[in-house]
């Protein structure tokens, strides 16, 4: 059945405003000459606050859900490479009917010069940077297939989750990366992910479009359209805000946002904070986390609380531009048996998020992970190990809602310039470290941060529990190195007299530490063996907040240096006692000299448990029993 072609005064009965009525309408203006358009563009045929302020280039602004931008780069027939390529016919009328029901923004290429999703440089493209969004989605069109009804290309950076969840949720049949992955760097989906923009390229089947989709099928998808981009709670990802202060005790900068500003998240959310050309990098809570003073509570979604080292890196600015990094929202499912991730690993829907390393945020508690796609986990949901749960965790809780944040690489970037003799003695030190790492090997431990002992705040110290040290190839005493995201620092490893309690401090501790406002408590339950007291210098050092989680390894040149200093009287000895013979044999000396340091050097390196089960062949062949078969029946004389 074709698609029923309508009268303008359809348009104004009482059945003219069905939807897929309405599209035909819309769709009649990039039809024109066989799909060339017309010059200039008939706006009175289109929605009223459609504007056409580059020749060619369509523009629906949006109302409610303005940061949310359809596009429709191939509403006419148009020129790559200066071939003629044809329209995807019904994406014009489309984009603009969607953003017309839901309050997005439209943009559509009617009679551009050349391929906004081919071209580096487009006014499709120029107008999207301009508007800064914080979800794109790129409508095209597909022959009909047998298989689907719209597939979707991710490209190579993040999608809108709950837009793809949701469609893939619907009675349409939907594919991922079938036909068109939109990997291409010069696609609008590429353009808007390297702007760490979740985009994704949607082909809609013929079948669904007109001029051929029968009416019933163009309301489908119509429907299947509008539920999701209903169901995205995505935000602007570039606010202007008014500057509210905050008393809020913290030894990195920190802000305090409206709820909505970092999707209902409780925090801490890396955020960049700019006004004229000073930009910072803080950590956003949300004014309803526990621990925010009640002056601040009540802070609107215009405004910004900023604490007092923020103030001061900005000049006390009134007012700033406050940028909010991707945040994905995922519902946390154990990990398979069959399929375990690593221990900073997360395995998430290829529909979802790209693989990549992403910043965990649950409950106030932070951890770097990476992400990898597995086509076993539903959209929507996270599968995570059961040592990172645990790790995450806050009062009581271990499962639930998580987020993954596309942290900006700001957040783990060397603050202060070092000279060239600073930059290449560290860079030495990193390339000895590695070597030793590979000969004697140094494992890590990942474990969550709490507040230090009194004392320890302004000291390079962390304070391990007693267990750890046999597992990390260490005593007390010694250095070792701690991993956050891409920053590392060397600390004292000491053990821990005292370890760490679960659940909240006593309230006379809480008044006298007035610092952990925003600290959240270890869930009841907790193995203390899992948590490590780390200074405040130490998190300052790295751009940590409160709690989040560390790995710690061993610092090998300290430990080597050790050794061989212990090695010196013994070699020293036996060179000696050689040169004192009549006729010494110096090769044979030197041999003994090496084999003795390799011997006592080889004590330092962490054995690897060999894998895997081995059978043995004696006692299974001395089983009783072993003359019968699986049926019970016995075999032979």
């Amino acid at each position: 059945m074709g698609a029923q072609q309508v009268s303008e005064e359809e348009l104004a009965s009482p059945t003219g405003g069905e939807l897929a009525v309405r599209w035909q309408v819309f769709e009649r203006v990039f039809s024109r000459n066989g799909y060339d358009g017309e010059s200039p563009v008939p706006l009175k045929r289109l929605p009223r606050d459609v504007v056409e302020a580059t020749p060619g280039l369509l523009e629906l602004p949006g109302t409610s859900r303005a940061h949310i931008v359809v596009t429709a780069t191939h509403a006419t027939n148009h020129v790559r490479d200066g071939s003629a390529k044809v329209a995807d016919r019904g994406t014009g009328g489309l984009a603009l009917l969607i953003a017309e029901l839901t309050g997005c923004t439209a943009l559509v290429a009617a009679r551009t010069s050349g391929d906004a999703n081919h071209d580096d440089d487009h006014p499709l493209k120029r107008r999207l940077a301009e508007l800064r969004p914080a979800a794109v989605l790129d409508l095209h069109g597909m022959r009909s297939r047998p298989e689907s009804d719209i597939d979707l290309g991710t490209g190579d950076g993040s999608v809108p989750a709950e837009f793809v969840a949701t469609l893939r949720r619907s009675e349409l049949r939907v594919t991922t990366n079938a036909l068109f992955a939109a990997m291409r760097p010069t696609t609008v989906t590429s353009f808007a992910q390297a702007r760490d923009v979740p985009a994704v390229q949607v082909e809609i089947s013929a079948r669904f479009r007109p001029p051929s989709g029968a009416p019933e099928d163009l309301s489908r998808l119509l429907n299947a359209l509008i539920d999701a981009i209903a169901g995205m709670t995505t935000t602007r990802s570039s606010l202007t805000l008014a500057t509210v202060p905050v008393a809020i005790a913290s030894g990195l900068p920190l802000a305090v946002v409206h709820p909505d500003t970092i999707r209902g998240l409780r925090g801490p959310v890396p955020v960049a904070v700019t006004t004229g050309e000073r930009s910072e990098v803080a950590w956003a809570w949300s004014a309803a986390a526990p621990g925010i003073p009640e002056e601040s509570r009540e802070i609107s979604p215009a405004e910004i609380g900023v604490g007092r080292r923020l103030r001061e890196k900005l000049g006390d600015a009134s007012a700033v531009s406050l940028h909010v990094p991707q945040i994905v929202p995922l519902r946390t499912r154990a990990a398979l048996a069959r399929d375990l991730p690593a221990a900073d690993e997360v395995h998430v829907s290829p529909d979802d998020l790209a693989s990549g390393i992403y910043l965990l945020v649950h409950d106030g508690v932070t951890a770097w992970v990476r992400a990898v796609p597995r086509s076993h986990v539903p959209p929507g949901q996270i599968r995570l190990g059961y040592q990172l749960r645990l790790l995450i965790a806050s009062d009581g809780t271990t499962d639930g809602d998580v987020a993954l944040v596309a942290a900006p690489a700001a957040v783990t970037r060397r603050r202060r310039r070092e000279s060239w003799v600073g930059r290449t003695g560290a860079a030495a030190d990193t390339m000895a470290e590695r070597l030793w790492r590979a000969l004697f090997r140094a494992p890590e431990f990942a474990a969550r941060i709490m507040q230090a002992h009194a004392g320890d705040d302004g000291a390079a110290v962390v304070s391990l529990h007693p267990a750890v040290f046999d597992r990390i190839g260490l005593e007390p005493g010694q250095q070792v190195l701690v991993r956050w995201g891409g920053r590392e620092v060397a600390a004292l490893a000491v053990a821990d007299h005292d370890p760490p309690e679960s659940g909240a401090p006593p309230e006379s501790i809480k008044r006298v530490q007035r610092v952990n406002r925003l600290w959240p408590h270890l869930p009841e339950g907790m193995s203390p063996h899992v948590v490590v007291r780390m200074s405040a210098q130490l998190r300052r050092d790295l751009g940590a907040p409160v709690a989040t989680v560390v790995t710690v390894r061993r610092r090998l040149r300290p430990v080597l240096i050790r050794n061989l200093n212990s090695l010196v009287v013994p070699l020293a000895s036996l060179v000696l006692a050689g040169a004192a013979l009549p006729d010494p044999h110096w090769p044979t000396l030197g041999l003994g000299t090496a084999l003795m340091s390799v011997f006592a050097l080889a004590r330092l390196r962490i054995p690897q448990p060999r894998r895997g089960a081995r059978v043995d062949k004696r006692w299974v062949e001395e089983m009783a029993g072993h003359d019968t078969d699986v049926r019970g029946e016995k075999v032979g004389g």
